[in-house]
């Protein structure tokens, strides 16, 4: 049996279980074989390069819009979400399917090369099935439901039930999804309901901007005016308490629930979910956050509470790139008290647990959890300035 044995100065297991001096042995097919302690000695004896760095599972992109890629770099930064929403608006640049495709494509070659080994994936449409039937990725789709009166709502779920179809008639795991709290009304929640109390799990953008909270707060501000004024459409959107009672519902039954972004979290809203939710995982976006609101979630206030962080690459209308480590660089540049393994667990095993992605995430004996290596010159300082990432295997074969 074919294997390859590498070592780093740090090896992360799991959560909370960092090995010094560790060496992996990864069988072709993708299983950790052993996990050992090795000195440099043993390394330079055995031919084995100790590398600066880290050993972790693959990474885990907890949120994206893989059906997006062709819109790299055709968005402007800043004036947060109304200004990001206008510009989709005006967006009437016809791209043919080819050209879809092709950027897709790429978008999923970006994954590979960045040590991605899974995904959350948000759908508008099943033009992604052509690739997710036959990926060497684990995903989880999305279908996403906007609607902010009743009409809108009702002719946008007959549409999603058709490419939620689409989806499972190619064998591709895939779930209804609300998509925000301002752009989902009463009705569109009850048509979902019956999606939503089958599936185990789904999606939300939560409190994203400043702009999002005074919209659930005062039915008033940027977002309102966007919708009601400047578009004319009837906004039948939850407020604040509404939003917490739904929340609260679908977490009393279990539900593991993505809330993404998170940047405008009160600590009183936070509260509240964490203690409604118990499956509830938070999924900032740095990049993307910073393009769009121009800051990053709290993450200290985040990390006191204890609730399960994970992170997301957001789509190329909003990220410079699809690259997790470099999401995980940015929190770090921010937030140097953050330790860099804590990091990595965002991005492995709580990605993992949080998208229900069972034995990822994890390095351990008998798995196949994918393999990368984190190249951090500057790790002893606590820091991932001019960190690379090295995937050496996915879920189901060893790279060369």
């Amino acid at each position: 049996m074919e294997t390859r044995r590498i070592a780093a100065r740090n090896v992360l297991l799991g959560r909370g279980e960092l090995l010094h001096n560790g060496v992996v042995t990864i069988a072709q097919d993708g299983t950790v074989v052993a996990i050992e302690n090795i000195t440099d000695e043993q390394a330079k004896r055995e031919g084995v390069e100790l590398h600066e760095g880290f050993l972790c599972a693959g990474f885990v992109n907890a949120h994206t819009h893989s059906e997006l890629a062709f819109l790299d770099g055709l968005f402007l930064p800043g004036g947060s979400m109304a200004a990001f929403l206008r510009q989709i608006d005006a967006l009437r640049v016809q791209f043919d399917p080819d050209t879809i495709r092709a950027a897709q494509a790429k978008g999923y070659e970006t994954f590979a090369k960045e040590g991605i080994v899974a995904y959350a994936d948000i759908s508008n449409d099943a033009s992604t099935a052509y690739f997710k039937k036959n990926e060497t990725f684990r995903s989880v789709s999305f279908v996403e439901m906007f609607g902010v009166n009743a009409t809108l709502g009702e002719a946008a779920y007959k549409v999603g039930e058709e490419v939620l179809a689409t989806y499972r008639a190619q064998g591709v795991e895939a779930y209804m999804t609300p998509h925000a709290t301002y752009s989902v009304s009463d009705r569109l929640w009850k048509l979902m309901q019956a999606q939503l109390e089958a599936s185990p799990i789904f999606s939300l953008h939560y409190a994203e901007t400043s702009q999002e909270i005074d919209f659930l707060e005062r039915k008033a501000g940027a977002i309102y005016d966007l919708f009601h004024r400047d578009w004319g459409r009837a906004v039948e959107a939850y407020g604040l308490k509404d939003m917490e009672s739904t929340l609260a519902y679908y977490g009393g039954l279990g539900k593991h629930i993505l809330l993404v972004h998170c940047v405008a979290l009160s600590p009183v809203m936070l509260d509240f979910v964490k203690a409604s939710c118990p499956q509830v995982t938070m999924v900032p976006c740095p990049e993307s956050n910073l393009f769009i609101e121009g800051r990053l979630a709290d993450y200290n206030l985040l990390r006191a509470s204890g609730v399960r962080l994970a992170v997301g690459t957001d789509s190329l209308s909003s990220s410079p790139t699809l690259s997790i480590l470099k999401q995980l660089e940015v929190v770090n540049a921010y937030y140097p008290n953050i330790p860099i393994a804590e990091l990595l667990e965002w991005a492995t095993i709580n990605g993992a647990e949080g998208c229900l992605f069972d034995g990822l995430g994890a390095l351990k004996i008998g798995a196949h959890p994918g393999l990368n290596l984190v190249l951090a010159p500057e790790w002893e300082q606590g820091s991932l300035h001019r960190a690379c990432v090295h995937p050496v295997a996915t879920q189901t074969a060893l790279l060369n």
